[in-house]
């Protein structure tokens, strides 16, 4: 019988031991990414209001049929994590939801600092789908939301870093009277006192809008805007009135604010 004596003589140096580590890490990863989605998310208490059906896959890659938030239909869920970035104390992931035209899809990241990283987000929404959000008020509206986002930052109360193109198409409020207000867009940039801010403007011949809005880091939103209807006399304009008086150039002032959170 041989015996390989440079197994025996082995030697449990700093730099062995750092090796040891680093694979027993990558095995602890790959079993846990490894683990059945359903059995994962059934030992974790989710939120009342949100609704899960038919999940599949593994926690390294999966789909959730439905997902149900508040009484919006989102869509499905998929997800795909990128495991070795634990090594760097990240969480990163591709993360889609799909609704037949609607959709959601961005690559995720989550540092231990609490830092949430978002990269080339896109979207389309129909406004009409989250009318539940503000059940009980006296209006109803609809339109499309669509939007790409390069790259934001979010980390409460430190930072929140926004870059990017919100666009709204065929706004219209449908009661209590049908109010067609047109297309705007809001392009969005990330300040350096760790704020956001978005500039305003109209793409339609119903509503001119010209504003400012902000996000500060600690959740204070404000919206600074002038309005005006660009048919004189027009059903608009008589909507408009209920907000003041015109200035010298004819518009009204809007001014908003409020706290997204605490």
């Amino acid at each position: 019988m041989k015996i390989n004596y440079s197994l025996l003589n082995f030697s449990f140096e700093k730099k062995n031991i750092k090796y040891i580590l680093i694979v027993v890490f990558l095995y602890l990863i790959f079993l846990i990414t490894s683990l059945p989605a359903s059995v994962v998310l059934s030992a974790i208490k989710l939120p009342g209001n949100l609704s899960l059906t038919s999940v599949s896959g593994t926690v390294w890659s999966g789909k959730v049929r439905k997902v149900r938030v508040s009484g919006i239909e989102l869509g499905s869920l998929n997800w795909d994590l990128h495991p070795f970035n634990f090594i760097f104390g990240e969480l990163s992931a591709s993360v889609s939801i799909i609704n037949e035209e609607q959709y959601i899809k961005t690559e995720v990241n989550f540092s231990t600092s609490g830092k949430i990283k978002l990269e080339e987000t896109r979207f389309l929404i129909d406004l009409s789908s989250l009318q539940p959000l503000t059940y009980g008020m006296p209006f109803a509206y609809a339109g499309k939301a669509s939007g790409y986002f390069p790259v934001s930052f979010f980390h409460k109360n430190n930072f929140v870093g926004i870059n990017g193109k919100l666009s709204l198409s065929n706004i219209e409020m449908i009661s209590p009277q049908r109010q067609s207000f047109g297309d705007f867009e809001v392009d969005f940039r990330a300040e350096k006192e760790g704020a956001t801010s978005g500039r305003i403007k109209d793409n339609s011949d119903q509503l001119n809008i010209e504003g400012q809005l902000t996000l500060s880091k600690d959740g204070q939103f404000n919206v600074s805007a002038k309005l005006a209807a660009r048919e004189a006399g027009s059903s608009l304009e008589q909507m408009l009135s209920i907000l003041g008086a015109k200035d010298a150039n004819g518009r009204v002032q809007l001014n908003s604010n409020f706290k997204l959170w605490r």
